[in-house]
């Protein structure tokens, strides 16, 4: 079969064509994505804003989230105030050391971004969630709190991307972040707050690289808050009639509450520095026999090569 110069021309056009619309379906979920994506407060870094919620689409019944819903900013300190974090510090040590929980936002940055979060949260469409980002500055890897929340029924979802606080693994070559190193992280409560576990059927149907998440019921949590908050009024404001023994004693026992109290602090530090030398002293022996153990395979290693015979070549006559 011998195709013409014209005939070529009218064969390219169909595959042309087709190739256009191929590369145009590939790129337009991007367009969307990234048009579903806007920032509504942008403050020294600080960043929130509202995105398409993935859980959404991938739900296997249709769901939507609560939104949009109004909160107060003292309702989202509240809630996020009582979130833990903990994950890996990068470090040797923490190769030894079980991870610690921390608060998933320091003081500042929880009052700074809760005023935002709850416009955010009256903005938010049903199909969206809200998104947070908090750099840290004295981070050489870019190291940022990030992470997405949404409220469906009576839970508020926690995801968390990363954290300023746990170093990301060194590649030792400036690449860019792997968005599957989650740093060893995990969400939980404060041990004074309680949470109903989540059912099957109201998990979310989380993001592939989303694994980092919690469900805490909202009105629990806030309900909590309020019951501490007016036992603490309550035990501050409580008129107490004191007998004359009493307003006798009163003096002395303010004067020895304290001594008690510092003693009590004293022997706590103590023994958690003692816990601490004990702690150091073990790692210590632990590197030491990992440095024994590398230095004998050295000696091995060396032994090995100098045992192997040489092979001299035969001389010719």
């Amino acid at each position: 079969m011998r195709i013409t110069p014209g005939g070529w021309l009218s064969y390219r056009r169909p595959v042309a064509l087709v190739f256009s619309l191929g590369l145009v379906s590939v790129m337009l979920p991007a367009c969307q994505l990234l048009g579903h994506e806007r920032v509504l407060y942008e403050r020294q870094g600080v960043q929130i804003g509202l995105q398409a919620d993935p859980s959404i689409s991938r739900a296997s019944q249709p769901t939507v989230n609560t939104h949009p819903i109004d909160l107060t900013s003292q309702d989202i300190v509240s809630l996020l105030g009582t979130v833990r974090v903990s994950g890996w510090s990068g470090t040797v040590v923490g190769w030894f050391d079980a991870p610690h929980a921390i608060p998933l936002f320091d003081d500042t940055d929880l009052h700074r971004i809760a005023q935002p979060i709850a416009e955010a949260f009256k903005q938010a469409a049903p199909e969206q969630r809200v998104f947070f980002s908090i750099p840290n500055p004295r981070s050489a890897y870019g190291d940022t709190t990030a992470g997405a929340l949404f409220i469906r029924g009576t839970y508020l979802h926690v995801i968390v991307t990363d954290h300023k606080a746990f170093a990301r693994a060194d590649t030792a070559g400036g690449d860019e972040k792997d968005i599957r190193d989650t740093k060893g992280m995990r969400l939980s409560l404060a041990s004074s707050s309680r949470m109903t576990s989540i059912t099957k059927g109201d998990e979310p149907a989380w993001a592939p690289f989303e694994s980092v998440h919690l469900s805490m019921n909202r009105h629990e949590v806030l309900a909590q808050g309020s019951l501490h908050a007016g036992e603490g009024r309550a035990a501050a404001t409580s008129p107490q009639a004191a007998t004359p023994t009493q307003a006798a004693m009163a003096p002395t026992n303010k004067a020895v509450e304290p001594a008690q109290e510092l003693r009590l602090q004293i022997r706590e530090l103590t023994q958690s520095n003692q816990d601490l030398r004990d702690r150091l002293t073990e790692q210590s022996q632990q590197l030491q026999d990992l440095k024994e153990e590398l230095a004998r395979l050295r000696r091995d290693s060396e032994g090995t090569r100098a045992k192997k015979p040489t092979v001299r070549k035969p001389t010719t006559p």
